[in-house]
């Protein structure tokens, strides 16, 4: 035994992670979906998060991956916002409107809309415009969609997103009423008070696929996404990561693609989660009332990480007289650290549940926490630092794993697959971090229990060292997680 667990250390030293899925499949993930003219906010935080890890290890096993954004950017809210800023002296056209002012412009405009008839009725018939194209409404509409997406862009890079493909319900929209036609040709709809409707097993409310007025909403537009995913895409497989109140309308939508052939034996799955708590249990909001805004929360964790730097750096470091980056460096820093806790915390906890945030608790060093983990990162990188070798030319044949601690750190880089293919199944990125914190805590007890330099076992304690750091950072990577290698 002791053989092949040497033997899978020195296979992960070369190889890194070994696990390939089998078969491959062309996996679609609809992630993220914020809605133009807001700002994102930390019910936006979950989706992206652990939308983005799903991607991110199910291309590292191997799938071929499409991330799709489905913004929210069509509906009576452009109607509304349109004919408010049409009313406003210097923005009738939407230069040089930032996303705050469209949050404004939108609470103002909803305003007018429930207490104006003329407004209302203006509106609906800006909605009408857009959708036929109008060449006012469609370039106004598009200069509003562009501020959005910049601002969406500085949050995408601060979490390390990327490759997350803007799909929004417009896409949708010429392919509706050819959807309701092949829906109804299949014997699936219903006219019920006018509209028509799918009455499904999964919920008492219909689907609505065409209101009374001949409109559509979102139950038609997410009709036509499974479909053109499906057909379109090729998609084997399709994971929704949207909240657990959605879980019930999109069971409807999933038993309508099975009722009506689309299917053919490929897989939906609902990536369902809770809600982002305060500290007191309930919906985390500001002082004032209004949900927090995603920025706020990526702020507050990045000003006490630099807190937390500053005070273990006083003292220890070089003065910033002599060293001008150190500030700037230090901010960067936090700045990592900051965003890492947030994502590590979101992720360790069962999607399925609620959670409170608590800052506290996200940045201890000595809990389950990105803190410890990148500690522990970066003491394996100064280990090797130390050492002063060439970590990629390492001896392989010097290992040999006498100490307990040695060997069950080396069990632990051998049941890194075994994790993967059942969070590749089950979608619960909490086992990868569950993981990771074991795997730092193996680390851990080994590091105390076994001097590495200038011991007589150096040069196999360091192929332990450097197969643990590598491991490590393929996980980290799969989490959005940038390690630091000094702390």
């Amino acid at each position: 035994r002791r053989a092949w667990i040497e033997d899978e250390v020195r296979r992960v030293y070369r190889e890194g992670i070994h696990f390939q899925a089998n078969p491959r499949q062309r996996i679609v993930i609809d992630f993220s979906s914020p809605n133009i003219a807001k700002e994102m906010h930390v019910g936006h935080l979950r989706s992206t998060i652990l939308g983005d890890t799903a991607a991110s290890l199910l291309t590292k096993l191997g799938h071929d991956v499409v991330r799709l954004n489905h913004v929210g950017d069509w509906g009576t809210q452009f109607g509304m916002l349109l004919e408010y800023m049409r009313r406003q002296e210097g923005v009738q056209d939407g230069d040089d409107v930032g996303i705050r002012d469209l949050q404004t412009f939108y609470r103002a405009s909803k305003k007018c809309f429930d207490d104006d008839a003329d407004f209302k009725k203006a509106a609906q018939s800006n909605v009408v415009a857009l959708q036929s194209g109008q060449a006012w409404a469609r370039e106004s509409w598009q200069k509003i969609c562009q501020a959005s997406r910049a601002e969406f862009q500085v949050i995408y890079d601060r979490l390390g997103v990327e490759g997350l493909e803007e799909r929004g319900e417009s896409f949708y929209n010429s392919m509706l009423p050819s959807v309701v036609a092949q829906l109804e040709e299949g014997g699936l709809v219903q006219e019920d008070g006018g509209a028509k409707c799918i009455f499904t097993k999964a919920s008492q409310a219909p689907l609505i696929v065409q209101k009374a007025d001949g409109g559509y909403g979102y139950d038609s537009t997410d009709c036509a996404a499974v479909l053109h995913r499906l057909t379109e895409e090729k998609a084997d497989r399709i994971i929704y990561t949207i909240d657990n109140g959605q879980e019930s309308h999109m069971r409807m939508v999933f038993e309508v693609a099975e009722r009506a052939g689309w299917l053919k034996g490929r897989r939906l799955d609902f990536m369902g989660f809770g809600l982002v708590q305060g500290e007191d249990g309930k919906k985390l909001k500001t002082r004032s009332g209004d949900v927090v805004r995603l920025k706020e929360l990526l702020d507050e964790a990045a000003t006490r990480a630099e807190a937390e730097l500053r005070k273990r750096a006083e003292g220890r470091e070089t003065p910033a007289t002599e060293d001008p980056d150190r500030d700037a460096r230090l901010r960067a820093n936090a700045e990592q650290i900051g965003v890492a806790a947030v994502k590590y915390f979101d992720l360790r906890q069962n999607r399925n549940s609620d959670y409170r945030c608590s800052f506290d608790a996200m940045l201890d060093p000595k809990g389950n926490t990105a803190v410890y983990v990148l500690y522990a990162y970066a003491r394996m990188s100064a280990i090797l630092g130390k050492a002063k070798v060439d970590a990629s030319a390492l001896d392989t044949s010097a290992l040999s794993l006498e100490d307990p601690t040695e060997r069950a750190l080396a069990l632990r880089l051998a049941r890194l697959p075994e994790t993967l293919a059942l969070v590749e199944d089950d979608l619960l990125p909490s086992r990868l971090i569950d993981y990771v914190y074991a795997l730092a805590g193996e680390f851990t007890a080994f590091y105390t229990a076994c001097p590495v330099v200038g011991s007589p076992n150096e040069a196999s304690r360091l192929l332990l060292c450097e197969a643990t750091r590598r491991t490590l950072d393929e996980c980290l990577a799969i989490l959005g997680i940038r390690p630091l290698d000094r702390l």
